[in-house]
Parts: C-alpha cells; sequence; structure tokens
C-alpha cells in the first residue's frame, strides 16, 4: 500500500473550481456512517469490496457557451448547473427525469478557500415544474463545514492528511409536492486533487406520512501526487498542545431558556468567535473574531427569541474547535 505524506489541505478556487470537459468515475457502494470530526481522524475504508460495484461516470461541461464561470454537471441521470462568482460557487439549477428548477437565489456549493474549522450558510429559493407541467417552489439552507482532518485509508493508498467537508442542504419543496428533504454530504479531500476520494451520502424526503431514505457512498479512484516524506506542518508534539488550546468548556445552563453562558479556558492567546447552530446546520448566532488573551473567558448569549430544539455550540480558536450540545426550551 502506497502511503503520501500531505500538508494540510485548504480547498482553493484554482484547486478545486470543476473544469468543463473534465470526466471521472466513481464506484458506488453502500453507505458508510461516519460521524467523528476533528483533528487526527482515522478514516479506514481499506476493506471497500469493489470488484462487483456498480461504477458511475461524472462529467462536466459548458452550461452556457460564451460564459466559462457556469459550468454543467451530469450525475446518475441528472444534470446539476453551477456558476463561480468570486470566492463562492453557487448552483443555480437543476433538472431530472421528473423535475426542472431555476434558483432564482442560488445555492451556496461551496466559499474559497476553505480550511479547516471553516464555515458558511445560504439561504436558496427557485422554482419550476414537476412531470414538465406542475408548478414547484423550492426554499431552503445550506451549511458547509471543514469539520475533520485526519488519514484517510483506501483499498490502495493511505493519505496524510486529508480535508473532510460536511455539507448539509434542507428544503422544502411546495405547491405541488408538499415534501421536505434533508441532505447530508460528507467529502474527503487529498492534496493536488481536484475532486474528493470519498464521499458519502445521506438523502431524507418526508411527503404527507411517508419517508423515504437514499443512503450510498462513492469511491473516486484518482492519482494521488506521492509527496518527498517531510516534518508535518504541525507537529505530533504542537497537534497534542494545539487540542488542549481550549479547557475547561460549560455551557450553563442545559437546557436553557433565555441567557446561555459559555465559558472556556485558552492555554495561549488565540483568535476566537462562537458560532451557534440550529438542528447541527443552520447557523444562528456569530460572535465576531476577537483577540484573547491566555486564561479563562466567557460569553453570554440571549437565546429567548430562537426555537425550541437542539443546538450546537462550536468554539473557534485559531484553527482549534471544540462543540457541544445544548438544548432549548
Amino acid at each position: 500500500m502506497l502511503s503520501v505524506q500531505l500538508s494540510a489541505q485548504v480547498l482553493t478556487v484554482g484547486q478545486h473550481i470543476p473544469l468543463c470537459s473534465d470526466s471521472i468515475w466513481a464506484y458506488k457502494l453502500p453507505y458508510v456512517a461516519v460521524t467523528d470530526s476533528g483533528r487526527n481522524c482515522v478514516w479506514d475504508f481499506s476493506d471497500l469490496l469493489t470488484d462487483s460495484a456498480e461504477t458511475i461516470d461524472i462529467l462536466y461541461f459548458t452550461s452556457a457557451m460564451t460564459d466559462t464561470t457556469r459550468i454543467g454537471l451530469h450525475r446518475e441521470h441528472a444534470n446539476y448547473y453551477y456558476r463561480c462568482s468570486g470566492d463562492t460557487l453557487w448552483q443555480t439549477g437543476y433538472e431530472t427525469a421528473h423535475a426542472r428548477v431555476q434558483y432564482s437565489s442560488p445555492l451556496l456549493s461551496c466559499r474559497f478557500p476553505l480550511a479547516f474549522s471553516d464555515s458558511a450558510f445560504g439561504i436558496f429559493n427557485g422554482t419550476g415544474q414537476y412531470c414538465h407541467i406542475l408548478p414547484l417552489s423550492i426554499e431552503g439552507s445550506s451549511f458547509i463545514h471543514a469539520d475533520a482532518v485526519g488519514r484517510l485509508i483506501l483499498p490502495d493508498m493511505a493519505i496524510d492528511t486529508v480535508l473532510r467537508v460536511y455539507s448539509k442542504i434542507q428544503y422544502q419543496e411546495g405547491t405541488y409536492r408538499h415534501a421536505s428533504v434533508q441532505e447530508e454530504r460528507r467529502q474527503w479531500y487529498a492534496r493536488n486533487c481536484r475532486y474528493p476520494l470519498f464521499e458519502t451520502v445521506h438523502i431524507q424526503t418526508i411527503k404527507n406520512t411517508d419517508t423515504v431514505t437514499f443512503a450510498s457512498s462513492y469511491y473516486f479512484p484518482q492519482e494521488v501526487e506521492p509527496q518527498p516524506m517531510q516534518e508535518r506542518i504541525v507537529p505530533d508534539t504542537v497537534i497534542d498542545a494545539m487540542d488542549s488550546l481550549i479547557t475547561d468548556v460549560s455551557y450553563l445552563p442545559n437546557p436553557v431558556y433565555t441567557n446561555l453562558k459559555v465559558s472556556y479556558l485558552l492555554v495561549r492567546p488565540a483568535q476566537v468567535y462562537i458560532s451557534i447552530h440550529y438542528n447541527g446546520g443552520i447557523s444562528t448566532y456569530q460572535t465576531p473574531i476577537r483577540n484573547e488573551e491566555e486564561g479563562p473567558h466567557s460569553v453570554s448569549v440571549n437565546m429567548g427569541g430562537m426555537p425550541i430544539g437542539t443546538y450546537v455550540v462550536y468554539i473557534h480558536a485559531d484553527d482549534t474547535i471544540v462543540s457541544g450540545n445544548i438544548i432549548k426550551l
């Protein structure tokens, strides 16, 4: 098995925007449930069985001959349309055998550069047709978070260090179908690879009282350029210190009715901000980035106007992130 040593990954416009006329393929495999996040993760997919797996072709094309910023993607009997604008890749619509939708406010697909602990949030809406005659409206939100860095082990190689990007899309289909859809996608990126090496997709559609779930994994065999063995940008001893950069964390009270107090201790000075996300994805609160000194700190958040439910609180300090779940009553 080839072992590849890479520096920490960052997604950029130049390296990770899809290119028109590119074509790649993937093995379609059973869904692998992976929820760990943070630093020093190990994802061992060395036992993937590909001999009898279905293969799918993924084709990129120019969706507007006079505009190279517009990109089309054909995948599994559907076309998806994108536009690159500045530092952001937007999805502008899609079409399948049964539906065609164009977004008036596009769906945020990715924002660059995207490094570990970075996140982005967007609202989208659009209209279209179902079965070519029935009106269809869509509105929802998208959330992207580079939530993990670690070692990826595939059947033919092991790669250090890989960036894992988590995305969550939630939307409502109205006018005719009246369906609620939630899509969660996790993608593993290696340096010098424009496209992910591995991906998991979990889509749940709820219409009336019926729930339909689609879940699958995809392994993209790609050529990873071996790098000379070199000292990591962050040695193991420093990683251990970084992991303990934020200590003594508390979220009180929990459950909370109105004011939540987030407390923590920094073991050294760092740039810090706090974000709160509803139901694991929708961003509802974020503090400005502050330069904070070593020692104890606390932030009070008024959650009185937020909906009842489960929230995730993220404390970001430099490139370290810790999180905790709270319940809002």
